[in-house]
């Protein structure tokens, strides 16, 4: 059913991963004061406006109007039932590794696209929901394009920092061919992006970016696809059960086997293997 504006289904998702909390709300909602000790908390509604209360002041805010709270700072939100805000509470230890570590300075006051903020949130929120648990690279792949996103979006000191930082493509190839072959010999392990970013000398941000930036897809994406490759030649030679053949080569289940090759090659296992084998 499609809803509009005044129609919308009243709702609150809360999504955690190790460094995130996502918080999409679209009820009445009111919080006591409370401090958050490790986690900044940006407030940003995406339609109606909502009452922010930090810095010992109140804020209305409207529409694309963020408000960040820093770690160990009282602070207390309502939304009414008429208006829908985004909350994204991010580990500070995983903003100072996105920011090489130097002093973190975001204006509190900001402002953000309410449209992109939303789209990227239902992005984010479908990877996280979906994903196996066992495919940790996934979730810190999602963890890295919210930072991504915050560091491009907010206000402060961080933004010509992390530009600075940029590890280019060609200063980092002999690396990242490194860690690449460490990708095709363990692909089909469970994998890390700290272990990979270990490799190749570089923080998981730029690591990823970098790594995206030289191979058109994410180390995730890699992985999947050395996967799928694989099954595709077991499929065509072998005898061996589509079940099998996704635990050999480390899909946490036969059904999220079947999604990433449907997906990636446009027909189940079954379908392949009778295509090639006539």
């Amino acid at each position: 059913m499609a809803y509009g504006r005044n129609e919308v289904a009243r709702m609150k998702i809360r999504i955690d991963t190790p460094r995130l909390s996502l918080w999409r709300i679209e009820e009445e909602h009111s919080t006591a004061p409370h401090i958050h000790e490790r986690e900044f908390q940006i407030t940003v509604p995406i339609y109606g406006g909502c009452r922010f209360v930090g810095k010992q002041q109140a804020y209305e805010l409207a529409c694309g109007e963020g408000f960040v709270q820093y770690p160990e700072e009282p602070h207390e939100l309502h939304v009414s039932g008429e208006a829908g805000v985004i909350v994204l509470q991010v580990d500070r230890d995983g903003f100072a590794e996105f920011n090489d570590r130097q002093p973190l300075e975001f204006d509190h006051r900001q402002s953000i696209d309410p449209v992109e903020l939303s789209g990227r949130f239902r992005k984010w929120a479908t990877t996280l929901l979906l994903h196996d648990p066992s495919e940790p690279l996934a979730v810190e792949e999602t963890e890295a394009q919210v930072l991504s996103f915050l560091a491009r979006s907010l206000r402060g000191n961080q933004t010509n920092r992390r530009d600075a930082a940029l590890v280019s493509a060609s200063s980092a190839d002999r690396h990242m061919r490194t860690a690449l072959d460490y990708m095709h010999e363990h692909y089909t392990e469970k994998l890390h992006i700290d272990t990979l970013a270990g490799i190749a000398l570089l923080s998981r941000f730029h690591f990823i970016r970098t790594f995206k930036a030289i191979l058109g897809m994410t180390p995730y994406q890699y992985i999947l696809s050395l996967r799928i490759e694989e099954a595709k030649a077991r499929l065509a030679r072998s005898g061996a059960t589509v079940t099998e053949i996704s635990h050999d080569l480390g899909f946490g289940s036969a059904s999220q086997f079947y999604r990433v090759f449907a997906k990636s090659v446009g027909a189940t296992p079954e379908q392949y293997r009778s295509g090639v084998r006539g």
